[in-house]
């Protein structure tokens, strides 16, 4: 029976390779292997949504009982998106789908069953009920409020306004006007709740905290919505991706730096198990997400947050390695910059000192408007200069390299406060500024001393305009450093100050003359002898030998007996 999906040749179908001439778009997006069905075995081992949409391209016609049929099949009338007509199934003995399978696959029960449910029935659209444990437990099952209940359309608008004007112009991954139309339909009622509520929800939350004076209830209340839909979320296309973005991002803001670089590390593995990381061209839903600026923004906050914590990277194959081009009005290019020069700091990479000025050079030479990149500048400085602290080697450091590291930090703290002012709570707001701080206690000069001052109180402004224990706790440390260090400074000035005093010699008993000085006997115990410096005998007198000689400090054998 001729099949109007697969092109195979009559007198051996099964030893020439069937060619599908229809992919769903996911696989088409994916650039994976499609077998045509619907849903097909790809979309069903990922839990893609498998649709498929027809294409205007016109085929040659190879024989006369093909002439007049359409590539795909017409079924309007009852699918919203035209599908491939149901190739002829395939025996039981045929059901190992090695081909179809991508290696991580390939030991997974889980995948098989869901492979197998799709070849004996490709109808089914629900999930095979797999005992991945005993289900003994209430499982969560998401939050029931709708994101349009919890805030009023005018009210997200302006948090998606601060989000642009903030989070974004450093990490920029969202495609701006189909962003803004999808919340005009999702809060007009045009749309019903979906997948894009993921999304929403993390921008919302990140939006209320650098919104000043936004009420801490409200965003709790967006927060938890955001956290709960993705923890129930299933990884089929970018969404989930981004969403774990704005995660991490909240969490590196406003928790311990454990739980933002777990979030940074499952945002990894999110791409992983979507694949997006393959191609650049939009999934599913991933109209109002960049790809590839979404793989690079992942990339890099894993790798921020896990240096900073002093954890592993989680790394990825991905096919998406060129920089993105940049965009007027955001300054994700600057960060991808940033990236780059952070990787003098991979783990285990060789390094001299030469390189770390060379670096601390290279980023005082570069410019950015964003605050944002110049505290990420100011940081990996402060980064650079404790690295050549640690090798010990700060005499052989040139006053220039110091110069760059002392006007790197004082940047950093000048953006800080400007954050501070704005009452934006960006995450190297504190921790440059006391970092700056330490740096210039331990470099101890009077260039870097009469930073101090400033620096202080820019530390102090920030913990006036984000109270909170912990800065509190910071502010009071730094103070007990400057006091231990002007201890330490006193009594360096007490020895050099008691060394200045004029104590006379008294009760000296007379240990007989010494030859060459004899004459000057009388005028040496009166406390009376002026030498003439205009006397003859010092006219040849070597003085440079004199001073670089190794003089004994008694010589015995001048001493008469």
């Amino acid at each position: 029976m001729d099949d109007p999906q697969i092109e195979a040749e009559p007198s051996e179908p099964r030893s020439i390779r069937q060619r599908v001439r229809s992919a769903c778009k996911p696989c088409k997006d994916r650039k994976k292997r499609c077998n045509g069905e619907n849903p097909c075995d790809t979309c069903i081992g990922y839990e893609y949504e498998c649709h498929y949409v027809a294409s205007s391209r016109k085929r040659r016609k190879k024989h006369d009982s093909a002439a007049g049929r359409p590539d795909v099949p017409d079924h309007s009338g009852s699918s919203a998106f035209a599908t491939p007509t149901e190739p002829e199934k395939e025996s039981h003995s045929a059901l190992t789908p090695t081909n179809n399978w991508d290696s991580r696959e390939e030991n997974s029960g889980t995948a098989f069953a869901k492979i197998l449910m799709g070849r004996l029935d490709p109808g089914q659209v629900d999930r095979p009920a797999i005992p991945w444990n005993l289900g003994v437990g209430q499982e969560f099952q998401g939050p029931r409020q709708d994101i349009t209940k919890i805030v009023t359309l005018d009210q997200m608008q302006a948090l998606v306004d601060v989000y642009l004007d903030t989070v974004h112009q450093v990490f920029g991954f969202i495609n701006k006007q189909p962003f803004m139309d999808t919340i005009v339909h999702r809060w007009s009622g045009l749309s019903a709740p979906n997948s894009r509520d993921i999304i929403l929800s993390g921008v919302a939350a990140l939006g209320s905290l650098f919104t000043p004076g936004f009420p801490s209830a409200l965003r709790e209340s967006i927060a938890n919505f955001a956290k709960g839909l993705l923890e129930t979320a299933n990884a089929r296309s970018g969404l989930e991706v981004a969403a774990w973005v704005l995660r991490t991002l909240y969490l590196r803001v406003t928790s311990q730096p454990h739980a933002a670089w777990i979030a940074s590390c499952t945002t990894m593995h999110t791409i992983q198990a979507t694949d997006i990381g393959q191609s650049s061209g939009s999934d599913v839903d991933g109209d109002i997400i960049d790809t590839e600026r979404l793989i690079w923004v992942s990339r890099v906050s894993n790798c921020f947050i896990s240096r900073e914590y002093g954890r592993p990277t989680v790394e990825i194959e991905t096919s998406l390695v060129s920089i993105p081009t940049s965009r007027p009005g955001d300054f994700t290019h600057d960060l991808l910059y940033m990236y780059q020069q952070s990787e003098r700091l991979r783990p285990g990479k060789p390094y001299t000192v030469a390189d770390d000025e060379a670096g601390i050079a290279e980023l005082a030479s570069f410019k950015s408007d964003s605050d944002g990149i110049i505290l990420f500048k100011g940081y990996f400085g402060l980064i650079l200069y404790r690295r050549l602290q640690s090798q010990s080697v700060t005499a052989s450091v040139s006053s220039e390299t110091v110069k760059s590291a002392i006007s790197l930090g004082k940047d950093g703290v000048d953006a800080a406060l400007r954050f501070a002012q704005r009452r934006q709570p960006w995450w190297h707001v504190a921790n440059v500024t006391f970092q700056f701080v330490c740096m210039l206690l331990v470099i101890d000069t009077n260039t870097s001393l009469q930073h101090m001052g400033s620096a202080m109180d820019a530390l102090q402004t920030v913990s006036e305009y984000f109270p909170s224990r912990s800065l509190t706790e910071t502010l009071g440390f730094l103070k007990t450093l400057v006091k231990l260090t002007c201890d330490r400074k006193r009594t360096e000035l007490d020895f050099l100050e008691q060394s200045l005093q004029d104590k006379g010699v008294t009760n000296l008993e007379p240990v007989g003359s010494v030859i060459g000085v004899a004459q000057n006997d009388q005028r040496l115990s009166s406390g009376t002898f002026t030498p003439d410096l205009n006397s003859t005998d010092f006219i040849n007198f070597d003085w440079d030998a004199f001073f670089k000689a190794d003089i004994p400090v008694l010589d015995y054998s001048v001493i008469d007996p």
